[in-house]
């Protein structure tokens, strides 16, 4: 059952899938216009799933659920995580970059790993003002209040900023 985001309630869950690199625009409408045919059939346990989705930056595909007209299970959460896998392999990207780090240089969003990170930190190249995606948040609340898109030192990024090893 698709519906728009901003139909969905605060609690309504929410799963982000990071694309290693931006979508064209070609690409960008065939991938909504498939992940809306899935939501329309999405299902948890044989009742339809209130859903909707957003791209955002042609690189974050987010898929929420309502959980007060119906909680998606265990078993509907596998089959739509294999969904969008299949729709990594047809356009070729990414989406399950869970152990990278995603941040922001002006207008441009650049991709790395941890150890990236803590390297760009320690040469200087970032630091607690720069702004990181934070692909943890689950509630869209945390979506509308901006918990996903923030400086570095307000979210679970600012770990990496400096090293926890002391030698003496």
């Amino acid at each position: 059952m698709l519906t728009s985001a901003q139909t969905l309630p605060d609690n309504a869950r929410i799963w982000i899938f990071p694309a290693e690199r931006k979508l064209s625009s070609i690409e960008s409408n065939e991938l909504l216009l498939l992940i809306d045919q899935y939501l329309a059939d999405w299902k948890a346990h044989g009742a339809p799933v209130r859903a909707s989705r957003e791209l955002l930056y042609d690189q974050f595909l987010i898929v929420m659920a309502d959980p007060e007209v119906t909680a998606p299970s265990g078993c509907s959460i596998d089959d739509m995580t294999r969904a969008i896998k299949g729709l990594s392999a047809k356009f070729g990207v990414d989406f399950f970059g869970a152990m990278k780090v995603f941040y922001r240089v002006g207008d441009e969003i650049r991709v790395t790993d941890r150890a990236g990170f803590k390297a760009l930190a320690r040469e200087g190249k970032i630091d607690e003002k720069t702004v990181v995606f934070d692909h943890s948040i689950t509630a869209l609340s945390a979506l509308r209040e901006e918990k996903w898109e923030l400086p570095a030192g307000k979210s679970w990024h600012s770990s990496l900023l400096t090293s926890t090893l002391t030698l003496a």
